[in-house]
């Protein structure tokens, strides 16, 4: 198994294991998972910085930090999207996503495969995440987790992230399919 940085031509492969990934939250988000895939596949084919894939024969886990810099998918929607709808689109990725300060990293997400779950392929992203951000001088990372999503959950934990507070409002519930999240951050 190997971690390297996302390639444009893994677009495809890492979008789809997204799309499998967080479907219910794309679906809260865009209301249609396929518009979130053709989108998705379009911004990392060309935003591939601070990108992670690992893959073992083919990519089997997909990860997307921002540390030095934000993920510029607000622009990139308001373009694809028309102003108001690509505005309000980003708003919402940006509730879970947000903008990183300064020392600190925010994980956007880590996606594995359902086929290629418990293979050790996302404690290998998040390793390479926590790697990088050390040696970028980080001195914090932090995720927004689903409270029912036990698997990314045990693999923070296991890094030694901790819940820092926990979200519980309707506005997630209905935009991202959870009315509970954690905010779990790990001092590096």
């Amino acid at each position: 198994m190997r971690v390297r940085e996302l390639r444009e031509e893994d677009a495809r492969d890492a979008v789809r294991i997204l799309v499998l990934s967080f479907g219910r939250e794309l679906n809260g988000i865009f209301g249609d998972t396929e518009l979130a895939r053709e989108l998705f596949f379009k911004f990392f084919s060309i935003h591939t910085e601070e990108c992670l894939v690992v893959e073992a024969e083919r990519i089997i886990g997909f990860a997307s930090y921002s540390f030095k810099q934000r993920l510029p998918i607000s622009d990139f929607l308001k373009k694809e999207l028309g102003f108001v709808k690509g505005l309000k689109l980003s708003m919402l990725i940006r509730y879970l996503c947000p903008k990183p300060k300064k020392g600190k990293a925010v994980i956007n997400f880590i996606a594995v495969s359902p086929l290629r779950r418990n293979s050790g392929a996302g404690s290998a992203l998040l390793e390479k995440i926590v790697e990088r951000v050390k040696e970028g001088g980080g001195k914090e990372i932090e995720c927004y987790v689903s409270v029912d999503n036990d698997a990314g959950i045990g693999l923070l934990t296991k890094f030694g992230f901790e819940v820092a507070k926990m979200l519980d409002n309707r506005f997630a519930e209905k935009n991202f399919g959870a009315r509970q999240w954690y905010l779990m951050r790990l001092k590096l």
